[in-house]
């Protein structure tokens, strides 16, 4: 029996291969290959890991499975949102003090707030950071901001930005709307910065595919989401399930959590993680996408 599903799985990634943008059979074993795609030169994620003050769910146990996601898909660049102080500390001995990762825009612009929780890993092996800085969506939220890293590629010095962001929720309308605008607005205003470079950007929106907000997004940031940008869509399911709720794939409604990109890059490959137990670790999966520039 094993053989045979190894088979089937074989054939349908020689197929996803063939024809890009088909599923494959990555996204029922929800164990994706950690390689990069073919063609694909970067790996980057967008991972909301759950605040442990907001829900009173605790980082320890929790921290060993992101970072244990983080180790096995190596992205060259992670956006983590909800990365509060106990994160980073807990995610310290694991990942930084090793050297496997390290941290931009990590200084919190907000008085009394030590960590930025809408910061950046990144994988000093293969980039490092030339421009970092965060903007404020609301002065009186520290979670609400949207932070911009300009990475160089140590192998060739290609250079890339990257933003990162988390607006309030849909259920808090005024502050959502209000962040959702201003966050449009630093977005036009950097991908219009950095336009001879290519450009990323990553978060949890709060916002669904399709909504208003998420197509005048695209629209004025002159971006595309990579997910269906992408040579091949390994799996599309929804990125919010809820914490110990298992993913599933008929569930497309709240894919909430986006990567998009300017037309300087190529998605070779868009995926969600539904494996290594990921709904042990937050109430949101990991999306990532393996790019080249063009």
């Amino acid at each position: 029996m094993k053989r045979f599903v190894a088979i089937v799985c074989l054939l349908a990634l020689a197929a996803a291969i063939i024809a890009p943008g088909r599923m494959n059979c990555l996204a029922e074993t929800g164990e994706d290959a950690p390689e990069l795609a073919e063609g694909a030169e970067l790996r980057v994620m967008s991972f909301n890991i759950l605040h442990p003050d907001w829900s009173r769910i605790a980082v320890n146990g929790r921290d060993e499975i992101v970072a244990g996601i983080l180790s096995y898909y190596m992205p060259d660049v992670v956006a983590l949102q909800e990365a509060g102080a106990k994160w980073h500390k807990a995610l310290k001995p694991l990942l930084l003090d090793t050297g496997v990762y390290a941290v931009a825009c990590r200084q919190s612009n907000a008085e009394g707030f030590i960590y930025n929780a809408t910061c950046f890993l990144y994988n000093p092996a293969t980039v490092r950071p030339v421009e970092e800085y965060i903007l404020d969506l609301d002065y009186r939220d520290a979670a609400r901001v949207f932070s911009v890293a300009v990475f160089e590629r140590l192998s060739d010095g290609a250079r890339f930005a990257v933003t990162n962001t988390h607006p309030a929720p849909r259920d808090e309308p005024k502050k959502y709307e209000r962040n959702m605008t201003d966050l449009t607005a630093f977005a036009a205003e950097t991908a219009q910065k950095y336009a001879d470079l290519p450009v990323i950007m990553a978060g949890d929106f709060n916002t669904p595919e399709q909504a208003e907000k998420y197509l005048s997004f695209m629209e004025e940031a002159g971006v595309q989401d990579a997910k269906y940008a992408a040579g091949i869509l390994v799996r599309n399911y929804s990125t919010f399930f809820g914490y110990q709720v298992k993913p599933n794939n008929e569930d497309t409604d709240l894919c909430v959590d986006h990567i998009f990109v300017n037309d300087k890059v190529d998605v070779r490959l868009f995926s969600v993680v539904i494996g290594h137990d990921v709904q042990d670790a937050s109430d949101h999966t990991p999306i990532y996408a393996d790019i080249a520039f063009k």
